[in-house]
């Protein structure tokens, strides 16, 4: 029987598709895939690595506990593997202190619901992530938001300076303006430009009140020795205040960890929420978790991300020369470039492809196996429709070859789709004006004009052609 939730929801539901905004139930979402992995976010093919599936099955086999802890870490499922782990993190990223989560989204969340206080004030990219904002939400710093352009430099500044007089105790060094960027931004797959960043923080803002925290969910084990992330790349470790890396993409796993200082680490124990309240990582994951750093960590990891560099230049480029003459609406690979002071081996992974017809291009593509999603608005800003591919350390060339002449044959079939509908308006147009100009002319209306000073009524007819 219909409930009226039941139908406010059915109704919200009916106009995302009215919106083409993708609606599923997850139902007819498992595909096969026989087309290359191109889309997905496991950046150095470690989900279908054998060895290090074979290091895992070693490894766990020598645990004495696989399974879960049966409660939280407030409780009694804090496990010493937990916090060996957490010492490993701080010891390989160089960092205070790290905490562990169960994912990135519970990390940001904790981390920007707790950590402002009241007074303070946040300054956030335009394209933050959702957990981000999500946890803002609840921050007592909520009214206290301030978005700047997109990785512009200019803005931020601008943003900055305007933050300064908007809230006098920032200036006057007795409160906090935090700063939220991603490293590698996951729908434009574009890079923060953090040693910008760092330097307009450092020059604008009185010593200790700028807290600058950056989310490595996308750049993580891929860039800097050993996969430390783009922050460890740029060498800023000791000028960026909190990083999260997650463990979810390139690490083929599940969770996260903080990057903070002692005190930080402290209060969201004791005041982050999704910390509090969630059973902590199982034994089988954490064992996973060492197996996963120690192979990336290893000779094998370094050829990982060396490859995974290696096919984006390579892709980047083969797609460029192949779209230089397909119109801009169709296919477009959006322009971008890697900030001047980054290192020479960082190269973005992730190509949006621009088109006015996401759905299409994506169902085009599913039907060839490929897993892939469309991009619509209101996703993403109207004009800015797309479909994401996304490189993998092992793609070889003759897979961008092949996806690459896919996506040229979808644009010349749409070409001639548009080239028809073009013609089949000028034809109606054409016999629109040909039968207006055939027709004889009818009387519209009729009506008198009387002349001013005189007796004489002229009758009057109006006529058209219809």
């Amino acid at each position: 029987m219909s409930t009226p939730l039941a139908a406010a929801l059915e109704k919200a539901l009916q106009g995302r598709v009215r919106r083409s905004v993708p609606v599923t139930d997850l139902h007819d979402d498992i595909i096969p895939c026989p087309a290359a992995d191109l889309f997905s976010n496991d950046y150095l093919s470690l989900c279908t690595d054998t060895r290090l599936r074979q290091a895992f099955i070693d490894n766990i086999s020598k645990e004495p506990l696989v399974f879960g802890t049966g409660g939280s870490r407030l409780l009694n499922g804090n496990a010493s593997a937990h916090l060996e782990f957490e010492d490993r993190m701080k010891t390989f990223f160089g960092a205070p202190a790290a905490l562990l989560f169960n994912s990135g989204y519970d990390a940001n969340v904790a981390f920007w619901h707790s950590i402002p206080q009241t007074g303070d004030a946040v300054i956030l990219d335009e394209l933050i992530h959702a957990s981000t904002r999500d946890g803002l939400m609840a921050s007592r710093a909520r009214t206290a938001l301030y978005p700047f352009s997109h990785n512009s430099a200019a803005s931020l500044r601008d943003t900055i300076l305007h933050v300064l007089r908007a809230h006098p105790a920032i200036a006057a060094g007795k409160a906090t303006a935090f700063i939220a960027l991603e490293g590698l931004y996951s729908m434009d797959g574009d890079f923060a430009p953090l040693p910008e960043v760092v330097r307009l923080v450092e020059e604008l803002l009185p010593a200790g009140c700028g807290h600058i925290v950056v989310d490595e969910a996308h750049s993580t084990a891929i860039y800097g020795a050993q996969g430390r992330g783009l922050v460890a790349a740029l060498g800023l470790e000791d000028r960026i205040d909190t990083v999260l890396h997650t463990f979810g993409k390139a690490r083929a796993l599940t969770g996260a960890v903080l990057l903070c200082s002692p005190t930080v680490r402290k209060y969201i124990i004791n005041y982050g929420r999704p910390f509090i309240y969630s059973t902590s990582i199982s034994h089988s994951m954490m064992c996973a978790l060492s197996t996963s750093f120690d192979y990336i960590e290893s000779s094998a990891g370094e050829e990982l991300i060396s490859s995974l560099h290696h096919i984006s230049r390579t892709f980047e480029s083969k797609l460029i020369a192949a779209l230089q003459y397909t119109p801009s609406h169709l296919l477009a690979l959006p322009a971008r470039s890697t900030p001047a002071d980054f290192p020479s081996n960082v190269v973005s992974p992730i190509f949006p492809i621009l088109t006015s017809y996401p759905i299409p291009l994506a169902r085009f593509l599913r039907n060839l196996g490929y897993r892939t999603r469309p991009l619509p608005y209101p996703v993403v800003p109207r004009g800015q429709e797309r479909v994401r591919i996304v490189m993998h350390a092992r793609n070889t060339e003759e897979e961008l070859d092949e996806l690459i002449a896919h996506l040229l044959a979808w644009s010349l079939e749409l070409q001639e789709e548009e080239k028809k509908e073009k013609e089949k308006e000028v034809l109606l147009a054409t016999e629109e004006v040909a039968t207006s100009k055939s027709e004889p002319a009818k009387d519209k209306a009729l009506f008198t004009i009387s002349l001013p000073g005189t007796a004489l009524r002229i009758a009057v007819s109006v006529r058209s052609f219809v």
